[in-house]
């Protein structure tokens, strides 16, 4: 009789189990993207939820083994222990694994007239499993703790977020310091990918438009100024505003003195879009071009954030030492090689493949030399593709000297 109840005790909360698993999925598959690409988000979240179910599988295992309801097995200690170390190992790299937020320190030597500390955050996907209410506010809140006179973020800010982008990135408005970023080819191309049948896009805000509430400088294909900017602006200027500030301060340090805020290093973002096929010029190829020679002939010392590590190949070849690139990992594809190699400028395909090639590169986060330019690449806190997350979510504190 106890067997016999407990057997329906357990498929019933096995039953359960499941219902919530998929319904839950589906309405979240709704609100991340109603009309494309259902089935593969369905699928992902389905996997994602299932992992939180995973403690309630593990002791309906061990008390199904205890009631002996489950089937004799030869090895049945064997298999018991065996589910419970993948089940166990499934909840972790899910759950908990994205949780354990750290924070490593580095430094960078680029001859600056002194000292600047930059936090260094690369592939937030805050979507289906990043960006949730508790892991933003842990991010600000460690954030918040460090001296650091900046933040800077390398894009890849989105994977299938809800539709109500600003009140999904709310949290970061609480962050102290101002930052600064670009956006990735995956963030640029969201708003066209992400739309209804009748062209009209899902999310209310576009991501630009969210950095203007959150205070947000989006540098895109721009440069400013730091420290100044860092000290002086803050938070709550957009990057129109940034940018005048910058030769005002400028113009200002001439008559006042500079020895609280000087001008010790020039920031640019390195703006990864599309490039046409065709010769002709456009306002993208134009903006770079640029913002080429500007790099060129910075007379500070160059910072560039970008959203890939190949970005390098990109950069001007200027007489003095090229800049320290800050960036996040890439995952290399083959994709990414034949295009590469589809260049027409041959040395510089040759660059951007080995780049692409490089594998410790594209895997591992850390400082890298390559030639004579300075490569910083941020392992990430934010999760794509299958649920699973191996390593700690990094903030990347960088003092650069």
């Amino acid at each position: 009789m106890t067997d016999h109840a407990f057997y329906i005790l357990s498929t019933s909360t096995a039953a359960a189990l499941l219902a919530y698993i998929v319904l839950w999925s589906g309405l979240q598959t709704f609100n991340a993207n109603p009309t494309k690409r259902f089935l593969r988000i369905w699928v992902k979240l389905i996997l994602y939820y299932a992992a939180y179910t995973m403690p309630v599988w593990i002791v309906l295992l061990v008390l199904g083994w205890l009631q002996k309801t489950l089937p004799m097995m030869q090895d049945a200690v064997s298999f018991l222990v065996l589910a419970i170390l993948v089940m166990g190992l499934y909840f972790y790299t899910v759950i908990v694994q994205p949780n354990r937020l750290r924070v490593e320190h580095h430094a960078v030597d680029l001859s600056l007239s002194s000292p600047l500390t930059v936090a260094v955050l690369a592939d937030l996907r805050i979507g289906l499993y990043s960006g949730k209410p508790r892991h933003i506010r842990k991010l600000v809140a460690t954030i918040n703790a460090l001296s650091a006179d900046a933040v800077m973020i390398t894009g890849d800010w989105l994977y299938y977020p809800s539709a109500d982008l600003v009140g999904q990135l709310m949290l970061f408005k609480g962050v102290n310091k101002p930052i600064y970023t670009v956006m990735s080819v995956s963030d640029l191309r969201y708003q066209s990918i992400n739309t209804t049948k009748q062209g009209q896009p899902l999310l209310e805000d576009t991501l630009a438009s969210a950095f203007d509430i959150l205070d947000i400088s989006y540098i895109g294909q721009q440069c400013t100024s730091l420290p100044l900017t860092c000290a002086a602006t803050a938070k709550g200027h957009s990057v129109a505003s940034v940018s005048s500030y910058s030769r005002n301060a400028q113009k200002l340090t001439k008559k006042k003195s500079t020895k609280n805020n000087p001008v010790v290093a020039l920031l640019c973002g390195w703006q990864d879009i599309p490039q046409p096929t065709t010769e002709v010029e456009t306002p993208s190829k134009a903006a770079k071009a640029a913002l080429a020679d500007k790099i060129t002939h910075a007379s500070q010392p160059v910072i560039i954030l970008a959203s890939r590590f190949d970005s390098i190949s990109h950069l001007p070849r200027s007489v003095q030492p090229r800049p320290l690139l800050i960036t996040g990992a890439a995952k290399t594809t083959q994709k990414n090689i034949w295009l590469a190699q589809k260049q027409k400028d041959i040395q510089r395909n040759k660059e951007r493949s080995a780049l692409l090639r490089n594998n410790r590169m594209s895997k591992q986060h850390g400082l890298y030399q390559y030639g004579s330019a300075q490569i910083f690449v941020s392992s990430g806190v934010g999760t794509r593709g299958l649920p699973f997350r191996l390593y700690r979510p990094t903030i990347d504190v960088l003092t650069i000297r």
